[in-house]
């Protein structure tokens, strides 16, 4: 997978901020998901193949740190980055320690967070092969069909 052509679950309440966020996404390549609510959030990444989320904290249904936790329960190696406006250092060791591999403040710049899910995409490296059952994660390699 070239990280520029990423699958991208974005949970985000504020519609303004929201679509700003899914037309920037887009605009760099990728393909997202703009979930309203974190209830939500969980079946969506069933439906579709999710390279990276991206994760607001404060959201209706389930916050942001109980989706983290329950996205790292079922995929361990899903890159997650909290996009949030609470800025304490609580806040932030809590995101960190529940699972999510960075945590960006509102407001931020547009090619900071940019560059941040691209180093995100990188180190995760989730690529699949043309027949969709060989998974690369660095430098291990998991046949889906071997089960």
């Amino acid at each position: 997978m070239n990280t520029m052509e990423a699958r991208i679950l974005l949970v985000e309440d504020d519609p303004a901020l929201g679509l700003i966020l899914h037309d920037l996404l887009r605009l760099e390549g990728h393909k997202v998901e703009l979930i309203r609510d974190g209830r939500e959030a969980l079946p969506a990444y069933q439906r579709v193949k999710v390279d990276l989320a991206v994760l607001d904290v404060m959201l209706p249904g389930m916050d942001g740190f109980a989706l983290t936790e329950h996205l790292r329960k079922v995929d361990p190696g899903l890159p997650i980055l909290m996009l949030t406006a609470r800025d304490r250092v609580e806040d932030r060791v809590k995101g960190l320690r529940v699972g999510a591999d960075d945590y960006v403040i509102k407001p931020f710049n547009n090619e900071e967070l940019l560059l941040r899910i691209q180093a995100l995409l990188k180190r995760a490296d989730r690529r699949e092969d043309a027949e969709g059952h060989l998974l690369d994660f660095g430098t291990f390699r998991l046949d889906t069909e071997s089960y």
